[in-house]
């Protein structure tokens, strides 16, 4: 019998998105529907006291599966001295004292994560320096296609698309979420998988038409509504939101059973494939 792949998760737990999503996955792993990979940890930066939500999301965790080892370390506890003039640096063109900051939040609790072949980062709200891209295989949830908008908010990503238009009868619009390797450079890893879904259907083609026809009224309208970031209730945007949000978790485990199955490869401090697991994904969410 084969030795389950370990791997880590890394969240925040900032609140249900993320929490919902970690539950979900050890779930899927424990009930084996994961392929045969097992969870070595979960880790949260954040310690108790500093956020309900997150001590909430932790004791549900420990309390629904108290074999899985939780380590909680504090990002906005270390050094905050040192991370404050290392942002303001980064303002000024100098990203070095940054990253030496979170090499140094990293080496101080290095040793608490146990070794894994893969770490996966879910509503982890804390940037890797170097030094963990460099030790460890991290791959991010990106609510893009690999083509698609990088390096924004997932609110302004979908803006990004809205603002494109739904596209043609031939080329219609689509939208979709990619895993990529955690590298220094933000959403700029190699991408390990990814999934597609349309957001130029017939069932999302009156909120489309609700949009303003006029070119100059809707690229203001695009604008307001962006500028509320989480707080818009634009009916278009929050169903595409929703699409992106219910295939994150089934992408995260269709890419799990991929490595199980051979179909991605673990090789040195890379993660190769590239593979699109829409199919996968889609069944696992019955075609939402």
């Amino acid at each position: 019998m084969s030795t389950p792949t370990p791997i880590g998760l890394f969240t925040t737990f900032t609140g249900p998105s993320s929490r919902d999503g970690i539950l979900a996955i050890v779930d899927a792993v424990r009930a084996g529907r994961a392929g045969d990979v097992a969870i070595a940890f979960v880790a949260v930066n954040r310690v108790a006291g500093e956020s309900a939500d997150t001590d909430a999301s932790v004791a549900e965790l420990a309390a629904r599966f108290p074999e899985v080892e939780i380590v909680r370390t504090s990002a906005v506890r270390h050094a905050p001295a040192q991370r404050k003039a290392a942002r303001a640096a980064e303002a000024a063109g100098d990203p070095g004292p940054l990253q030496a900051w979170r090499d140094d939040y990293y080496a101080a609790h290095r040793d608490r994560l146990p070794p894994t072949a893969l770490d996966f980062l879910l509503g982890d709200m804390w940037i890797w320096g170097p030094r963990a891209c460099a030790e460890r295989r991290g791959v991010n949830l990106h609510p893009a296609l690999p083509w698609g908008p990088l390096g924004k908010m997932w609110f302004d990503v979908i803006w990004d698309l809205i603002a494109a238009g739904p596209g043609t009868a031939d080329a219609p619009a689509e939208s979709g979420a990619m895993l990529h390797r955690v590298i220094v450079e933000v959403d700029e890893g190699p991408v390990v998988s990814y999934c597609r879904f349309g957001i130029a259907t017939p069932e999302l083609a009156p909120l489309w038409d609700a949009l303003p026809a006029d070119d100059v009224e809707r690229a203001a309208y695009i604008a307001a509504e962006r500028a509320k970031k989480r707080e818009t209730g634009d009916a278009l945007f929050w169903a595409i939101r929703r699409r992106g949000v219910v295939r994150e978790v089934p992408l995260m485990l269709a890419t799990m059973r991929a490595i199980g199955d051979g179909g991605l490869r673990l090789a040195g401090a890379a993660v190769a494939g590239g593979i699109d697991v829409s199919r996968a994904v889609d069944e696992g969410v019955g075609g939402v």
